[in-house]
């Protein structure tokens, strides 16, 4: 991968690097990328994933994500795998329940 989803929370961020094995390859990519653009230690309480086109194993995918909105206990963040040449591979939303942390109100 090219990025590490180093920019600020609620950023557009994109990275590329290459499509895992199986079926699950962009379900697994889109919860990693949204969890990471979150920003912090977060649970998923929900991820949904619209499919596009199939990926390949190993195939080149570009990610997209970005944080729609977050509340004090909640990040709501959405995303898609773009293939190489464009082709959408998958969309994908998802909530983070955010860690409790002592001493945060």
């Amino acid at each position: 991968m090219t990025s590490l989803f180093t920019a600020s929370p609620s950023a557009l961020t994109v990275t590329t690097g290459q499509a895992p094995a199986g079926p699950g390859a962009a379900a697994t990519l889109l919860e990693v990328a949204l969890a990471a653009i979150s920003g912090e230690i977060l649970s998923p309480v929900s991820l949904t994933v619209d499919y596009g086109v199939p990926l390949q194993s190993g195939e080149a995918v570009t990610l997209e994500a970005a944080v729609e909105r977050s509340t004090r206990t909640l990040v709501f963040a959405h995303g898609r795998v773009l293939k190489a040449d464009g082709a959408l591979a998958a969309t994908g939303s998802a909530v983070f329940r955010r860690a409790e942390v002592p001493g945060r109100p």
